[in-house]
């Protein structure tokens, strides 16, 4: 071959050689200019756009890196906005449970001021039954705010569980007898001690019972058990009411209520109240037609004698 042969070859070669840099780095500037349109998309807002590049360079994993930005962001966003919905639930449901209250207890009041009907006592009963309620929904308010503000601390010490649970079937004994239901409490005679927040104990507890109540509307019978567990206590209240909604566990949201209303709250404070203490909360409809809400807690190494 001559070199004006060789010469020849030597520049098409070159020419080959400069044309395929020329397309690779066009390829190249069009890959992140790509990129670079999804960065744009993502800033105005457009999360639902995703930047399809296939290959393993700089310019699809920079690709990658703007979907899972983008994801992340929209999680959030999705996040933020059932947290919204969830408050605006919550407040319309505080706001109703308060005025329910409140007017009950104006209007029995002005009647027993002005001297009106022949059941003062009656009245007073009303009274007090609307005061308990407004005190529990002002409790669950305080410790869904402390818990909120990551300030709640409890301060854990031997509970016997089984008296605490007789103090709080006590203390909804009126309320009960008003609705006429038969009530059936099935407690050890011993000591059954946990490790436990005494005034958190009583707030998981009492609103479990109101729960129960509420969700039964007219119980003909209300049903509190306590027995042993592997390792723990548990304490069941039943009903007869009607069945949970088949999500029993949205009911454990804040801010959802159940099917007899609410605050949605109480039960949600329960369980976050219980699990800080190592037990936990929950609620079933039963083989039985029956309704429970249950509380378990590990037993203590507190003398039970």
């Amino acid at each position: 071959m001559s070199w004006a042969q060789l010469l020849v070859l030597a520049v098409v070669a070159a020419a080959a050689f400069a044309a395929g840099f020329a397309v690779a780095a066009l390829s190249r500037r069009s890959r992140i200019a790509r990129v670079t349109e999804g960065l744009s998309e993502l800033a105005r807002g457009n999360l639902a756009h995703r930047v399809i590049l296939p290959g393993d360079d700089e310019a699809s994993r920079a690709a990658d890196a703007v979907n899972s930005l983008a994801d992340d962001i929209q999680r959030q966003r999705e996040s933020a906005s059932a947290r919204d919905a969830a408050q605006r639930r919550l407040l319309a449901n505080i706001s109703h449970d308060l005025r329910t209250p409140v007017a009950s207890i104006a209007g029995y009041t002005d009647a027993l001021r002005r001297g009106l009907g022949d059941e003062p006592e009656r009245y007073l009963s009303v009274i007090a039954a609307k005061a308990d309620d407004l005190a529990q929904l002002t409790d669950d308010l305080f410790y869904a705010a402390r818990i909120d503000a990551g300030d709640l601390e409890l301060h854990r010490g031997p509970v016997d569980l089984a008296e605490a649970v007789r103090r709080s079937v006590l203390g909804f004994e009126p309320q009960l007898a008003g609705a006429g239901a038969r009530v059936e409490v099935h407690v050890p005679d011993r000591r059954c001690m946990i490790e436990g927040d005494r005034s958190a104990i009583a707030r998981i507890l009492s609103n479990l019972v109101s729960n129960s109540v509420r969700h039964a509307a007219a119980p003909t019978s209300l049903t509190v058990s306590m027995g042993e567990a592997p390792g723990a206590w548990e304490v069941v209240i039943s009903n007869d009411g009607p069945p949970l909604p088949e999500d029993v566990e949205r009911l454990f949201e804040r801010g959802v209520a159940g099917p007899a209303g609410g605050t949605g709250l109480g039960l949600s404070i329960a369980r976050e109240l219980a699990e800080r203490m190592g037990g936990s909360v929950s609620a079933a409809n039963n083989p039985d037609r029956r309704v429970s809400f249950s509380l378990t807690m590990p037993r203590s190494e507190f003398n039970e004698s």
